[in-house]
């Protein structure tokens, strides 16, 4: 049920960085989650699937005896640029979700103080 009251801000960090589920919860307290969902979600949803049909492409173009062969070949290669990138990519979400929790919670707070 969306809070009926000024929320916590340092809470809805704490639940977004900290606690995996609860990132949802405090969207959706605020009456935020749709948007919170397409901003941040949809687009690593998008890149995982790229990121995975990127590996499958991989594994499927060359013939079916040296597949497995190969793939473990091309991700010995680029291991550290895998890592890497789910890495700032994992963190670059992270900023942004603690971005949108701190300013979409601070605007909720001032609609209880005008009133």
């Amino acid at each position: 049920m969306p809070a009926k009251r000024p929320v916590s801000i340092l809470w809805q960090i704490i639940f977004v960085v900290f606690v995996p589920i609860l990132d949802l919860w405090a969207f959706y307290r605020i009456k935020k989650l749709r948007k919170y969902l397409l901003y941040v979600y949809l687009p690593q949803i998008i890149i995982g699937g790229v990121i995975a049909g990127f590996i499958l492409s991989m594994v499927f173009e060359e013939s079916s005896l040296d597949r497995l062969e190969s793939f473990s070949e091309d991700l010995q290669g680029n291991d550290l640029i895998l890592v890497v990138s789910n890495i700032v990519l994992g963190l670059g979400f992270t900023i942004f979700s603690i971005y949108l929790i701190a300013t979409w919670s601070e605007k909720w707070n001032k609609q209880f103080s005008n009133e």
